[in-house]
């Protein structure tokens, strides 16, 4: 339970605070003008003070953390286990924290100082009051375990975000983080929620890396396993084809001498055939020539004149015929020619068969030295080769291994959701006793502010637990606060049963704010009846204008519980004694 608030600045408007209902009230003051407010007059910075004792992180230029209160040092009474500690923290210096009145009978204490006080770190002090409020183990592994600061924020509510949703205390809160906290918090195992976060981890990677493959932006790990595993058959292939060539392969010394005079006997050939070509049909040109070359006769020329109507003499008849035996000596002698040639030819494309048997019977013995042998460049390329598809099948191999580990991871972690979820199922049976309470304590409060009781719903699903809240009309702003007003009530209650210290709850004005005003009064009386109860206490800030005075039941006195009046109008009105920024934390 806290005690009291208090700074070492005379303006601080110090509070006590008793068991039981605890009201901080913000009130107009009667010279106060219609521009002055009551937003900035301390009741957010009383919630931002609790945190910031409370071992909160202190971010520069916000909350506290300002100019104006760097000579600040806050001191936060309140009880554990029948010891009276204080703890003091300075603005300037956050990460120490003073705390007197601590007995030795807690674990793991910094040692005391003359003063009977001990210096923690924030961290320290952050441990220490989650062992002691919560009883929260040492953690047990490197993270997803529970937190003393997200605990806390569900018994101290600050900022806007923290009443928005009755399970989150941020916006920004993590799922796991919701799911493992609110579990504690419930009686429920918190440790499943670490070990579906962990799952979400690994198949958020998973998905990651598949959705990766399928773009084929990961090179070891595209296609198919069935693709693969065809590419892996078709390398093996070629590298044992390849193998057997390396082994058959023989060297010859003057392999490029010999290829090289094989390639001029061939282009010999080719010259000599063509020359044998070109022979050939000159022989036949002369051979047709020497057949169809005869020198005419006489009468036959006559004939034609005659035909012509041309009549020759004697002398005329004389000299044809003179000039008939010398055309025939003529073809005689191109007979004579023409039988020469066609004997050289057929000499020359003798003699050139013959070079071209020869040429070809040499060609053939060198191209039977080139086919069993080869050149070491060629023998390099092969190896080379052999090498690259023997280095192109283990990447593959590798490729498959890695293409059936991701394969098998997506189905172990498919198969570790399922199981989890059954555990989880299994553990919310047995542990139904425990649960039923605080689901209990929930209706009961909804009931006191409705006529329709609420429920508090808990379900287990394959991605973890589910938390829900029926109020019948919940939608408008004020139902939904009053389901966080009615859990975070119910948490309080049901901690105190369960034997943990952590016996107080706070609410800022915005946990009223929107509500109806008889919603409003039946809360506040709620608070108290509860809080009287279970020996336990509930601070709440409001402004005057909320007060549903005319909504209280009957005797119920609520300016008794009044701790702390702040007005406008005047800075000595304030919690701090001047002027603060409500954007920095007032």
């Amino acid at each position: 339970m806290i005690h009291s608030i208090t700074a070492n600045q005379p303006s601080f408007r110090g509070v006590e605070l008793t068991s039981g209902l605890n009201v901080i009230l913000a009130d107009r003051a009667e010279e106060s003008s219609r521009k002055d407010t009551r937003n900035g007059l301390g009741k957010s910075t009383l919630i931002e003070i609790i945190h910031f004792c409370l071992g909160a992180r202190v971010r520069r230029d916000r909350g506290l953390a300002i100019p104006a209160l760097e000579d600040w040092a806050f001191t936060m009474q309140m009880s554990l286990r029948g010891e009276r500690i204080a703890i003091t923290r300075a603005v300037a210096s956050p990460n120490a924290v003073a705390v007197r009145g601590l007995g030795d009978e807690w674990p793991d204490l910094p040692s005391a100082d003359l003063m009977e006080e001990r210096s923690f770190t924030q961290a320290q002090w952050r441990a220490f009051l989650g062992r002691a409020l919560f009883s929260l183990p040492s953690p047990d592994a490197p993270k997803y375990n529970p937190s003393f600061r997200s605990l806390i924020s569900y018994f101290v509510r600050r900022g806007h975000d923290a009443f928005g949703d009755p399970f989150t205390h941020h916006r920004r809160q993590p799922i796991w983080d919701m799911q493992l906290h609110v579990a504690l918090l419930l009686g429920l195992e918190w440790r499943h929620a670490a070990q579906w976060q962990a799952i979400r981890d690994r198949d958020k990677d998973l998905k990651s890396l598949r959705k990766l493959v399928d773009r084929d932006a990961v090179p070891h790990l595209g296609g198919s396993v069935g693709e693969l595993e065809a590419e892996r058959i078709t390398l093996a292939q070629e590298i044992e084809d390849s193998s057997q060539a390396l082994d058959s392969f023989r060297v010859h010394p003057e392999y490029e001498s010999i290829r090289h005079e094989a390639n001029q006997l061939t282009e010999e050939l080719h010259r000599d055939a063509n020359a044998n070509v070109a022979a050939s049909r000159r022989l036949d040109l002369y051979r047709q020539a020497i057949e169809s070359e005869e020198p005419p006769s006489a009468d036959s020329i006559n004939d034609v004149y005659e035909e012509m109507g041309v009549v020759f003499s004697q002398q005329v008849r004389r000299s044809l015929a003179q000039a008939r035996e010398f055309y025939g000596l003529v073809i005689r002698d191109r007979r004579r020619f023409l039988q020469k040639e066609i004997s050289r030819l057929e000499q020359k494309i003798a003699e050139t068969d013959r070079r071209i048997r020869g040429l070809t019977e040499s060609r053939a013995r060198l191209m039977e030295i080139l086919t069993t042998h080869g050149a070491l460049e060629e023998m390099v390329k092969l190896q080379e080769r052999h090498v690259a598809r023997s280095q192109e099948l283990e990447r593959v191999k590798d490729q498959i291994e890695r293409r059936r580990q991701m394969e098998s991871d997506e189905r172990r972690v498919a198969r570790e959701r399922a199981d989890l979820a059954d555990l989880a199922a299994q553990d919310h049976d047995e542990r139904r006793k425990l649960w039923n309470d605080p689901v209990r304590l929930f209706n009961l409060n909804s009931q006191a502010l409705y006529r329709a009781p609420g429920r508090l719903v808990i379900d287990t699903t394959d991605s973890g637990l589910k938390f829900n809240i029926e109020i019948t009309k919940s939608g408008s702003d004020g139902i939904d606060k009053m389901k966080i007003f009615c859990l975070d009530l119910a948490l309080l209650e049901f901690s105190t049963r369960r034997g943990l210290l952590i016996d107080f709850l706070a609410h800022d004005s915005e946990m009223y704010d929107s509500v109806d005003s008889r919603q409003r009064a039946a809360a506040i009386q709620r608070a108290r009846e509860v809080a009287d109860a279970t020996g336990t206490q509930y601070i709440c800030a409001l402004n005057s204008d909320m007060v549903p005075y005319d909504d209280f039941h009957e005797g119920f006195r609520f300016d008794e519980h009044v701790r702390l009046r702040l007005t406008d109008g005047d800075p000595a009105g304030t919690l701090l004694g001047m002027v603060f920024d409500p954007a920095a934390g007032g």
